[in-house]
């Protein structure tokens, strides 16, 4: 079992290096960095310093879009990633979400994104492929970064089960969503031939710890907010009991994309508690382990958890010392 971090670079690029270089010292597995250029610092940028600054933690986006950059520019910078960090690369990516709705853009449809998975593996390993009618090489590289699509619709969980070395869901933190997602993932393998265990699961997880617990509460909403608002958007309205779909209904209308992740954003205010504990998982310590304990046994490889407080390190701090070591001994 594995627990990464995910960084939201809203604030100054030495805040998200500062807490990238915490990760390492405090003997997590990983960063995962928001690709969201038009709201965020550059996660290419962040990732590549980090190669250089660190030693041993992976190094992922978290996760990149296909549709703002050409298939081979995302091979060439992931390969390029891998060679620097020697072998951290993780390829998170997806179809897109503020990074492209902010552009005016939509999300890249399943069939054109898969294709983009194809070139990019292709193109990583230094084959030949061919892509809208031209054949292109990268004969210089020869590896093969783990590619993790992150999903959470029926369709796009199946997609990752069938293409993907892993997934990156965010269905939040009640059982039910997980069981959904995987039946999902279960599905899209089995389809390929695989089987659920062929690929590495991770779960994005809106999470703050801390021993006051209405301040974890608090912290964790802007991100929450994130987490909802894809849960909302893609799992099926069966899953939702009337009361918490109401709240969701209310959620939806006030969301503002250009504060995606912010504590200060109206959508962190409609985040009501009963939104909070089906998302995420906020409170002291000893509530987190129960739950992390929960979720781990339903078959996670790892949890990516998002830290977008203003000032995250107290909470890193509480969490890889008195959750991490009671989930993942």
């Amino acid at each position: 079992m594995e627990f990464h971090i995910g960084i939201l670079p809203r604030q100054s690029v030495e805040h998200s290096l500062r807490t990238g270089r915490a990760v390492e010292e405090l003997g997590l597995a990983g960063v995962w960095v928001a690709d969201s250029h038009s709201i965020m610092r550059d996660a290419y940028a962040l990732l590549n310093v980090l190669a250089v600054q660190t030693s041993r933690i992976k190094l992922a986006a978290g996760v990149t879009p296909t549709g703002t950059r050409h298939p081979a520019v995302l091979a060439n910078s992931w390969a390029t990633l891998d060679e620097l960090s020697g072998g951290r690369a993780i390829l998170g990516i997806g179809t897109g979400d503020s990074a492209v709705i902010n552009l005016g853009m939509r999300p890249e449809k399943l069939a054109a994104f898969e294709e983009k998975i194809k070139v990019i593996r292709a193109l990583m390993c230094g084959e030949e492929v061919e892509y809208e009618g031209t054949k292109i090489r990268m004969p210089w590289s020869r590896c093969r970064v783990p590619i993790v699509m992150a999903c959470s619709g029926p369709k796009s969980l199946q997609l990752g089960g069938r293409i993907a070395d892993g997934v990156l869901f965010q269905v939040g933190s009640d059982p039910a969503f997980v069981r959904y997602a995987l039946a999902n993932v279960r599905k899209g393998a089995e389809s390929a031939g695989r089987r659920l265990q062929d690929l590495t699961l991770y779960m994005r997880l809106a999470c703050a710890v801390s021993e006051d617990r209405e301040k974890a509460r608090d912290q964790v909403r802007g991100y929450a907010s994130v987490a909802a608002g894809t849960v909302f958007r893609t799992i099926p309205r069966e899953y939702f009991d009337d009361a918490l779909w109401d709240d969701v209904e209310r959620f939806k209308a006030g969301y503002d994309y250009v504060a995606h992740g912010s504590n200060r954003s109206r959508q962190a205010e409609l985040i009501t508690d009963r939104i909070l504990d089906a998302i995420a998982v906020a409170g002291t310590p000893d509530e987190a382990v129960i739950r992390f304990r929960e979720l781990a046994e339903l078959g996670m490889n790892g949890f990516v958890c998002p830290f977008g407080m203003d000032d995250p390190l107290p909470y890193l701090q509480t969490f890889a010392e008195q959750v991490v070591p009671k989930v993942a001994p």
